[in-house]
C-alpha cells in the first residue's frame, strides 16, 4: 500500500505512478490519496491499481484521515505501507499504530527544502513531528543523495534509508522525429527555428520568473509545460501548455531544456525525460541535477538569471555544440537508467522481503 498526498501533477507524484506502473505485481497495489481526484489516478485505475480517495480537504482533517485509512488497513491487511510526503507519513504512521497492524512502514522524502511552506505553522509542526518519529519506522527513500543529507541534517534518524532515483521508461522517453514535426506544426514553430522547453509545475520552487526573464528577447521559442502554465504572464515568443500528459512529444520538439529551479530539488524527474530524449540541458546547480546532467549539459547557480541566460544563448547559437550535449545526455541517461532498473527491482525485492 502506497499512501500519498495527491496525485496531482507535481514531480513525486509522477515518480510514484512511474514506479508502481512498472512493478510486475501492480494488481496488488493499492495506492491511498488524501486528496480526491488527481491527473494521474486514470493511469493507475487503467493499470489495474486499486486508488483509494480519503477525501481530505486540509490539516483540520487528519483524525477522521487516520481512521479512514486505518480501516483501510485492516481490511487490506497489506504487508509493506509506503507513505510518500510529509503529512502521508503522519496519517501512515498513526494508521498503523492504531490498527497494530504488522506492516512493515516506510516513508518517502524527496525534496532539499521547503521555501515559504516553513514559516507556516501547520506544515512545521508535521515535519517536526516526521522527524521525532523517524527513528520508529523501518526506512526511509529518498531520490537524492542531497535529500537524505538535508533530511538527517533536519534531525531525521531512521533506521536505515535507500536512495532510489527517478522511474523513467527509456522506450517512452526518446527523441521521435516524427513527433517533432507534429508538435512544431501544431504551434505554428518552423523546423529551423530553436525550441526551449521548459517542463515544469508553477511553483516558487521552480523559479518561474527568473526562467521567463532568461529566455526572454533572445531569438528562441520557448514552451511551458507543466500545471498552471497556462496562468503564466504572456511574452514574445513563449507558447504556454499546461498541463501535458505527452512530455516525451514536447520533449522531441525541443533543441534546448531549462530547469531554474532556485531550491526544493531531489532530483528532477523531467531533466531525466529531457536527457532520454536527447535534449542539450541547462538547469541550476540544486538537489542532485548537476551530478544527474554531469559534464552532458550547462549547469548554473539558481536565480542567476545571467548565467542561465549566457548559457542559452551560447546553444542558441552553436549547433554543433546542442549536438555533442544532445549524445552525451542521452548516452549518460541510457546508462543510468539502466542501473536503476536493477536498484528498483532490488528495491522491489526488499520491500517484498520487509513483508
Amino acid at each position: 500500500m502506497y499512501v500519498t498526498f495527491s496525485l496531482h501533477g507535481g514531480g513525486a507524484e509522477r515518480l510514484l505512478t512511474n514506479i508502481t506502473l512498472q512493478q510486475r505485481h501492480s494488481r496488488e497495489i493499492t495506492v491511498v490519496v488524501l486528496r480526491p481526484d488527481g491527473v494521474f489516478r486514470p493511469a493507475l485505475e487503467e493499470a489495474g491499481i486499486r486508488v483509494v480517495d480519503l477525501g481530505m480537504h486540509g490539516y483540520h482533517d487528519v483524525f477522521s484521515g487516520i481512521v479512514r485509512l486505518a480501516r483501510w488497513i485492516r481490511r487490506i491487511r497489506p504487508g509493506v505501507v509506503h507513505a510518500w510526503d510529509y503529512f502521508a507519513n503522519i496519517l501512515a504512521f498513526f494508521a498503523c499504530k492504531l490498527t497494530r497492524s504488522e506492516a512493515r512502514l516506510f516513508w518517502g522524502l524527496y525534496g532539499t527544502g521547503f521555501g515559504p511552506q516553513k514559516t507556516r505553522l501547520p506544515f512545521s509542526a508535521t515535519v517536526l513531528l516526521n522527524i521525532l518519529l523517524s527513528r520508529h519506522v523501518d526506512g526511509v527513500s529518498y531520490n537524492a543523495v542531497e535529500a537524505r543529507d538535508y533530511h538527517h541534517a533536519l534531525g531525521f534518524r531512521e533506521r536505515r534509508s535507500i536512495i532510489i532515483s527517478n522511474s523513467i521508461d527509456a522506450e517512452a522517453f526518446r527523441h521521435d522525429v516524427r513527433h517533432r514535426e507534429r508538435i512544431r506544426r501544431d504551434l505554428g514553430i518552423g523546423s529551423e527555428e530553436i525550441v526551449v522547453a521548459i517542463v515544469a509545475r508553477v511553483d516558487p520552487m521552480k523559479d518561474w520568473p527568473s526562467m521567463l526573464a532568461a529566455v526572454r528577447g533572445l531569438p528562441v521559442i520557448t514552451l511551458a509545460i507543466g500545471q498552471g502554465t497556462e496562468t503564466l504572464p504572456q511574452q514574445d515568443g513563449l507558447h504556454t501548455l499546461g498541463w501535458h500528459d505527452d512530455v516525451a512529444s514536447v520533449l522531441s520538439a525541443a533543441d534546448i531544456f531549462l530547469l531554474g529551479s532556485a531550491y526544493g530539488e531531489g532530483t528532477s524527474l523531467a531533466l531525466g525525460e529531457a536527457m532520454l530524449c536527447g535534449v542539450a540541458c541547462v538547469v541550476t546547480g540544486v538537489g542532485d541535477n548537476g551530478t544527474l546532467v554531469g559534464d552532458c549539459g550547462i549547469v548554473v547557480p539558481p536565480r542567476d538569471v545571467s548565467a542561465m541566460r549566457e548559457a542559452i544563448a551560447e546553444l542558441a547559437g552553436d549547433a554543433q555544440r546542442r549536438e555533442s550535449l544532445s549524445r552525451c545526455a542521452r548516452a549518460r541517461a541510457a546508462l543510468i537508467t539502466l542501473y536503476d532498473e536493477r536498484m528498483h527491482r532490488l528495491h522491489d525485492l526488499s520491500l517484498a522481503e520487509a513483508s
